[in-house]
Parts: structure tokens; sequence; C-alpha cells
């Protein structure tokens, strides 16, 4: 005997016929069954740009994942810093947040290895691959207040690790950078 596997069609159907009492019931459990889920609620419907509430967590979830306070208790988990963001988008998607949250990555993962000294070439890739990708999303926005406000942020990080960190992770910072400026002139 072969069940067919469940899907959201399936689901959808019985949602169809709840009470607009029922669906608020629903999402209210959802809500209080993780802070990933109320999380999630927050950055889709309570989203201020100018208080930024909304990001907290997802700032708490990169800065554990890449600056841990006890390093030598937890690894350094980019995976899950990545993730952070990439639920982020889910919930919200607004590209000024999501640079923002792009941007407290690089910076958590310089603050890290300014602290603890150089890692390894899998950490400065994946800060390189992040840097690189908040170039290219301004790049292709053509906006320039999102530029004139994030240039001086990633031209700050630059800075914090110019002649302090090795594997040619400066190097290529600086690369970006130019790219980004010469795409702005």
């Amino acid at each position: 005997m072969s069940s067919a596997k469940a899907s959201w069609k399936d689901v959808k159907q019985k949602l169809s016929a709840f009470s607009s009492t029922q669906l608020l019931g629903l999402v209210q459990d959802l809500y209080r069954l993780t802070p990933e889920n109320a999380a999630f609620m927050h950055a889709r419907f309570l989203s201020n740009e100018k208080r930024q509430e909304h990001l907290a967590p997802y700032m708490a979830r990169i800065q554990g994942a890449l600056c841990p306070k006890q390093p030598w208790k937890q690894d350094v988990k980019l995976a899950e810093g990545r993730k952070a963001i990439s639920d982020f988008k889910k919930a919200n998607g607004n590209i000024h947040d999501v640079l923002t949250l792009m941007t407290y990555y690089v910076r958590c993962g310089n603050d890290f290895t300014l602290e603890f000294g150089d890692i390894d070439e899998g950490f400065y890739d994946s800060l390189c691959s992040m840097f690189s990708s908040i170039v290219h999303t301004l790049r292709k926005q053509k906006d320039r207040e999102l530029f004139e406000e994030f240039l001086p942020l990633l031209e700050k990080e630059f800075a914090r690790v110019d002649n302090q960190i090795g594997w040619g992770y400066p190097d290529e910072l600086s690369d970006h950078l130019a790219d980004l400026k010469g795409a702005f002139e």
C-alpha cells in the first residue's frame, strides 16, 4: 500500500476551509512555536527601516555563527551566518535590510579574525564571497543613495583589515571596492 506524499496543495485545501479566527489561531501557534517563526513574522509584518528591530534576531544569529563569544567551545559556522541572511530574504527581502545583514556578516567575520588571528582560506573565501555579493547587489540596483550609504561601511571594513590579515583577503576586498566605485563614477 503506497500513500502519496503530502504537499502544500493538500495543506492549502484544508486551510481554505478555515475561518479568519481559525487562521489567526494557527498563525499564533506557529508564532509561538519557535523564535525563528516569531523573527520571520516580525521581519515580514513589523519592519521599520528607521529602527531596524526586525533585524536583531538575524544579526544575533550572524554574530553567534561568525564571532562566537567563546570560540574554544564553539566553532565558527559560516553556513549558519549565511542561512540567517537567506531566512531574512524569505521573510522580507527589503534590499536595504539584506545589504545591512550582508555587511554585518563581513563585519562579524572581521571582528573575529582581528581578535583571534588569521583563520583559514575557507573563512576568508566566505567573507570575500559575501563582500562580492554586496558589491554585485549594489551594482545591480544602480541606486546612488544605497551606494553612498554602503560605500563608507565597506571602505571601513577594508581599512580595518588592510595590512592586518593575510591570505590575500584585503587585496580581494580592494579589488571589489574599485569595481564598485568604477560602476558609480
